[in-house]
């Protein structure tokens, strides 16, 4: 009891003392903490710097040996490039020998050969006679061909024309135009009249050859007949211009484009939902491709927590963007979650663009 008295008597400087104590023994935890922190920053320091010194040392002798490797790879694609490029210039001076020992015996034999070039001349000067007299057999064979060919196309027309005239033949009542009395005997086109036959009413309605642009019998050599013919050139085909429409277009082109296929537009030849099932199965196809479902996180992570700005903090909230500056509208109906599709697609519009319609017997455009 005694004991607790004296206690409490000593209660103040109990209480100082071990305000004392304790304040000295923060003191000296704060000196241990910073002591801890530098050899454990230190002692961590001299590890890391270690380690890359290490690393150091492994990826030097990786690039010494891969350095080594290329060089040694380079140096002999270098020496097989220049043995060949040596090899390729004595080639080249060996066939530049060659060339050099046959064009002078070349030129010693023949260039500088007096009588070998007059020889040379003398055979030159008898193929050129040659190929002369062979060109100009070749052109008279082609002019009389040309010739041939004009006066059989001249035989055509004028038994044609006699065939034609027929009715022009001379009687023994009445001489006919081709045979006048005031000359001794009749004309050439007389004979042909009477060698040739009449042409029926429907030989008379085909188109009949011009005489204009031919040769007289005078002018056609009738010597040469072994030459075949030259063939007459095709003419051109008409070129095919579809006629204006109208009342008098030809039936079966009306009737072909109105009973024409069907030609279903873009519209109903595809879906309507194309697009969006695309997308889907673009997504699934993504999905099974992945490796893993877990997104990706960064290694480190930023533990300090998020400061306001001061001028959008307050402690009645912060205003929503666009009621300060522009006008207040109920943003909740313009927000939907459906896509934007339009009632009529405008794309058959443009399906039908230059085509044509048929009513009836008349076609317009």
């Amino acid at each position: 009891m005694a004991k607790f008295l004296r206690l409490l008597g000593q209660e103040r400087e109990i209480v100082h003392e071990k305000y004392f104590r304790h304040r000295e023994a923060e003191n000296i935890r704060l000196l241990e903490y910073d002591s801890a922190v530098k050899i454990q920053s230190w002692f961590r320091g001299l590890r890391v710097r270690s380690y890359i010194k290490h690393l150091q040392r492994c990826a030097i002798i990786v690039q010494r040996h891969w350095r080594g490797f290329m060089g040694r790879r380079f140096y002999r694609i270098s020496i097989k490039n220049s043995v060949m490029i040596m090899r390729m210039n004595f080639y080249n001076c060996m066939a530049t020998r060659i060339q050099k020992v046959w064009r002078g015996f070349f030129v010693r034999e023949h260039v500088h050969n007096f009588y070998a070039r007059k020889r040379y001349m003398e055979a030159l000067a008898i193929k050129n006679q040659i190929v002369r007299s062979e060109i100009d057999e070749y052109q008279e064979q082609i002019v009389s061909a040309r010739k041939k060919q004009e006066h059989i196309e001249l035989e055509k027309r004028l038994h044609y024309q006699a065939r034609k005239h027929h009715y022009l033949l001379s009687t023994h009542q009445k001489p006919g135009v081709y045979n006048s009395p005031y000359w001794p005997y009749p004309d050439e086109m007389e004979y042909r009249l009477r060698a040739a036959k009449p042409l029926d009413h429907s030989s008379r309605k085909k188109k009949i050859p011009s005489l204009k642009g031919t040769l007289s019998l005078d002018m056609v050599d009738h010597k040469d007949t072994t030459v075949k013919p030259r063939p007459h050139a095709k003419p051109l085909p008409p070129i095919q211009r579809q006629k204006v429409q109208g009342p008098f277009r030809d039936p079966v082109l009306v009737y072909a484009q109105r009973y024409k296929e069907l030609n279903p537009s873009l519209r109903v030849s595809t879906d309507y939902d194309g697009l969006d099932s695309a997308r889907q199965h673009m997504y699934k196809d993504e999905w099974t491709k992945r490796i893993i479902d877990v997104p990706f996180l960064p290694f480190t992570r930023n533990e300090s927590q998020y400061e306001p700005l001061l001028h959008s903090t307050s402690k009645y909230g912060h205003l929503s963007y666009g009621t300060e500056y522009f006008r207040e509208t109920n943003a909740s109906q313009h927000i939907s979650t459906k896509r934007l599709r339009t009632v009529v697609s405008p794309i058959p519009v443009f399906e039908k663009f230059k085509q044509t319609y048929s009513k009836g017997a008349v076609v317009l455009q």
